[in-house]
Order: C-alpha cells, then structure tokens, then sequence
C-alpha cells in the first residue's frame, strides 16, 4: 500500500530538515508532503531543498487546513501525519503504521513519553470528553498530533476542520463512522507548551479551537 507523509510546519526552520531526514529512513514511505502554513523564516526552504513536495499557504490558515491541503493532494493510501518539531525521533514513526498494515485498525494514534510540566490539563480534559460522548474510548492524550489512518477513513470524514480541533474531531469521527482507532506507545519527542505565559496563550488558542470544534459538531454527542 502506498504510504503519504503529511506534515503541516509553520515557522520550524530549526527543525524541520532533522524531521524529514528521519522521515526518508522510514521504509515504506513513498511521499512526503510538507505543507508551509504561512512561515515567516524559511521553512519552506529548507523541506524543498530536501527532496519533497512542498506546498505554500500564503498565511497562515490553522492546523487543520494544513493537514486538509496536504491529504487533499497526497497519492497514499494510508496517511502519516506527524507535526513538524519531531526531529530525529520522526524517525520511529513507523510503529504507527503497522498495526494498519496489519489490518488490526483503521487509524493509529501516538502516546508520547511526558517529561516536564505541561498545561493545566483543560484542553485535553475537553477533548477527551468529546471523543467519549461520541461513542469512543477515553485516549490517554486525545491532542496528539502524530497519527496515522487509512485515505478512506479521511475521505468519509469529509476532510479536517481548521485550527488546533483538528485531532479531536477526527477521533470523534472514526468512532462515529463505525471505524478503529488505536493508541500506539512511541517515543517520540517534541516541543511541549508549559505553564509560561506563550503557553499559556498558546493552550487558550487550543482551548477555544477544541471548544468550537466540539460546538460545531454538538450532534455527534
């Protein structure tokens, strides 16, 4: 089966070309897409000068848009969406392809190892309330961004939402479609937000985004 890497950056200059490197490693991938959300450093640069297919937002459209252009145009028939500051441990992200592989689920999740002080606990309070009011398992970290699913899967749910809701709707979606998911232990590392006042900001952009995600699709509760 062919295998796409979608991957939305927006100012990851620092460590977008050690994400890649250890992208191209992976055995199995066929395609990686790197969708430059609107950077203003050169992000977009540094992935074409890489080898891969990059697409150019003109500014900066959320998360979720992102990762629609980039499935939108990928060939794969299974999707591997992994967040930008992965850096070399992008590389062990084929753990969270072979359980589809294996025909053991439809969509595969990541659980990272959580070292140091994080939020408040609110946003993924929210969302993991979400996902189980719509019929599905409580996840140990339901905001995770490194998943992996089936093209079809991504096709029934009618494509993602904007902003940082993008991971929440998709877990309630697969469950209400009938589809799999897994959580998939791996031991990938990347930039966490904590409890200083960009953090905190940041945590209050993703609060609101999950909240309107959640409101939007109210009907799936």
């Amino acid at each position: 089966m062919l295998i796409s890497a979608v991957v939305p950056a927006y100012n990851e200059a620092k460590t977008i070309r050690a994400t890649l490197k250890a992208l191209q490693n992976i055995d199995g991938i066929q395609e990686i897409i790197v969708v430059d959300d609107g950077s203003a450093d050169n992000t977009a640069d540094i992935a074409q000068a890489m080898g891969v297919v990059v697409v150019r937002l003109v500014e900066n459209c959320g998360k979720g848009r992102a990762l629609q252009v980039g499935c939108a145009i990928s060939k794969g028939d299974i999707l591997l969406l992994l967040d930008a500051d992965l850096g070399e441990s992008a590389g062990l992200a084929g753990a969270l392809l072979e359980p589809i592989l294996k025909k053991e689920t439809d969509a595969t999740v990541a659980v990272l190892p959580l070292e140091g002080v994080g939020g408040f606990g609110l946003v993924q309070g929210l969302s993991r309330w979400a996902i189980r009011r719509s019929g599905g398992k409580a996840l140990a970290q339901p905001l995770s961004g490194q998943r992996a699913l089936k093209k079809e899967v991504w096709k029934e749910l009618g494509g993602f939402d904007g902003g940082f809701g993008v991971e929440t709707v998709m877990s309630m979606g697969i469950h209400r479609l009938g589809h799999t998911l897994m959580e998939v232990p791996v031991s990938m590392q990347h930039r966490r937000t904590t409890r200083n006042w960009p953090g905190i900001i940041h945590r209050g952009r993703q609060f609101s985004h999950v909240l309107w995600a959640v409101v939007k699709h109210w009907r799936w509760l």
